[in-house]
């Protein structure tokens, strides 16, 4: 299994409440390039014994790690699979971090440095199209480029997807109640949908968007 570590689905609803979706050590918030270690490497995978961390912030650990998305999926079987079949070495901890330094820690679309951004190894071809993790089928991106994401075009400092027309889902629920509600303020929004507030990341709070 990619990572080595093995996480029941109550473990993971327990990560999942406890951290909401993001970096517990410098507040990443984007699920797909967290990863799960143990504090411990003798105890068990208790939620207590389990932290939550960004590519960056787990630079130094050697330890087995699983992806804090998901589970054991078709992908990961056939990542195996084909592992197997190149004869490739799968990918780890100490391989991903050897990669991201040989390829100069940097995003090798946009350059963006690894102390900016955290950074990912990405498959050329798809697993799922047979890829596997050999050296020339990895290229080390940003999560923005991995993800094709951009900052949110309200300036919020949240990040969105091309497609919703670069606004993030915040910003976007927050034109949307403003539709609902012409004649209310901005702060009657708030008050009126503590759910809401309550949902944002501290210093994300969602702005309206403003036309040149």
């Amino acid at each position: 299994m990619f990572g080595g570590l093995r996480l029941s689905p109550s473990v993971r609803i327990a990560l999942e409440r406890r951290c909401r979706g993001a970096c517990e050590r410098c507040g990443l918030e984007w699920r797909w390039a967290l990863y799960v270690f143990r504090v411990d490497e003798a105890a068990r995978c208790t939620a207590a014994n389990l932290a939550v961390l960004c590519g960056s912030c787990s630079a130094d650990n050697d330890g087995e790690f699983a992806p804090f998305v998901g589970t054991r999926s078709t992908r990961d079987r056939m990542l195996t699979a084909n592992n197997r079949c190149a004869g490739v070495e799968p990918m780890t901890a100490s391989r991903r971090r050897a990669l991201i330094a040989s390829r100069g820690r940097a995003c090798e679309v946009c350059g963006v440095s690894g102390v900016v951004r955290a950074l990912q190894v990405h498959h050329r071809i798809a697993v799922l199209q047979g890829g596997d993790d050999g050296e020339e089928n990895l290229q080390v991106l940003c999560f923005a480029c991995h993800h094709q994401l951009q900052p949110c075009v309200t300036g919020c400092g949240a990040w969105a997807g091309r497609r919703s027309g670069g606004m993030c889902r915040n910003c976007q629920t927050r034109r949307a109640l403003g539709l609902l509600l012409p004649g209310a303020t901005w702060d009657e929004i708030k008050v009126r949908n503590p759910g809401f507030v309550k949902h944002w990341k501290p210093g994300y709070e969602p702005l309206p968007l403003v036309r040149a």
